[in-house]
């Protein structure tokens, strides 16, 4: 056989292994390596800003843009809280390099260019063995920033780093909804809710999670989080205030995020007189003057407060066990939190002058706003003496 024809039988050889080859699967079985499936792009883009995925992301980016996240830095209440950022200690949370990068679950790391971003795209979406703008062969050929699919996006380590300062994370795995079943929720499953999303020119309509990720800045959510009852006898005003709706604290994780139990009253000549009748909040470190009364499920606590020109209303309150797992480790002795499945149960003496009260469950953002700058979680009005 002459050596034209045996480099045409090799050429013929090499030919069929390649096709072979290329119709394999790879490793995971996830895709078949034909040629259709190759990149078609030249290079995967390179990325540095979360608005570098914006042309093929708008919808999520322009959610991302708006949340706390987005805002993580810029915040005008976060700037000042820190002090413009003075406090080094806030930078690794909000402006986080990639958690994957540094270890799930490991404390965050602050980066130190393009800190306006927040907690960017990259923070969580970023990590050393599928990054964004590899080289990697995936099933989104069209993608050119090649994504690789990877658990760690939806492995609470994730969250922990920055929500896992004040134990919120531990607070959870204690809770009904930490419990595998029909009734388990993690973080996503609050925070990051299912949406539908719009098809594109190479997407169809989908379903996907939002990243609005609503929160203490989202009425709808915070209405959500705890319920409020209110009844009226004679002159004694009872209230109950639950943590029915989040599986954490109540109000969660910052030490600024404030809840207050108010009453406004009106008397007989036409005067409004208002009164603070308790507080949930875990206090700043320095605040050595605050204490939680009521330490343990099942104590009581008699006290009284002022009400303007009225003078002194007692109160009787009591901590109100959760259905599940009633003894919860206690991390900070001092806060006032309610936690998930826990109750605060209140019997008001009202004076005889009060003749309408309207009782406020109140959300500020920090301790020191106004009543009147904090937002109204519920609201009830009764007629006293009717």
């Amino acid at each position: 056989m002459n050596t034209r024809a045996l480099l045409a039988i090799a050429l013929l050889i090499g030919t069929i292994a390649a096709v072979l080859w290329l119709r394999d699967e790879d490793s995971n079985g996830s895709m078949s390596r034909t040629a259709e499936s190759l990149p078609r792009f030249g290079r995967a883009l390179t990325l540095s800003k979360s608005s570098d995925c914006k042309p093929c992301h708008e919808e999520v980016y322009n959610e991302w843009v708006g949340s706390q996240h987005g805002m993580a830095y810029v915040n005008p209440e976060v700037q000042r809280l820190s002090k413009g950022f003075r406090d080094r200690d806030c930078l690794p949370c909000h402006a986080p390099r990639p958690i994957p990068e540094t270890g799930l679950g490991e404390r965050a790391l602050e980066r130190l260019v393009d800190l306006e971003d927040g907690v960017d795209c990259f923070a969580c979406h970023r990590n050393q063995d599928t990054m964004l703008g590899g080289t990697h062969i995936t099933q989104a050929v069209d993608a050119p920033c090649n994504p690789m699919p990877s658990t760690a996006i939806k492995d609470l380590r994730t969250c922990t780093p920055c929500h896992d300062q004040h134990k919120v994370v531990q607070d959870w795995k204690e809770t009904t909804y930490a419990v595998k079943g029909p009734g388990f929720k993690d973080c996503n499953g609050c925070h990051m809710p299912e949406v539908a999303r719009a098809p594109t020119s190479t997407l169809p309509a989908r379903k996907g999670k939002s990243h609005r990720f609503p929160a203490s800045h989202d009425l709808a959510t915070l209405k959500s989080a705890a319920s409020m009852t209110v009844n009226l006898e004679g002159q004694t005003l009872g209230v109950v205030v639950r943590n029915d709706g989040t599986g954490h604290n109540f109000p969660a994780d910052e030490r600024h995020r404030t809840v207050d139990l108010t009453l406004v009253c009106e008397l007989e000549d036409g005067t409004v007189a208002t009164c603070r009748i308790d507080r949930y909040r875990n206090p700043y470190r320095d605040e050595f003057d605050l204490r939680n009364p009521l330490r343990t499920p099942g104590a009581e606590r008699e006290y009284t407060v002022t009400l303007g020109s009225v003078g002194l209303v007692s109160v009787h309150a009591l901590r109100v066990a959760a259905d599940f797992n009633p003894n919860r480790k206690v991390y900070y002795a001092e806060n006032t939190q309610i936690p998930s499945g826990e109750a605060r149960q209140y019997r008001v003496s009202l004076p005889e002058r009060v003749k309408r009260v309207t009782v406020r469950l109140l959300y500020k953002n920090q301790p020191f706003l106004a009543d009147g700058e904090a937002r109204v979680l519920h609201e009830s009005v009764k007629n006293v003496g009717k």
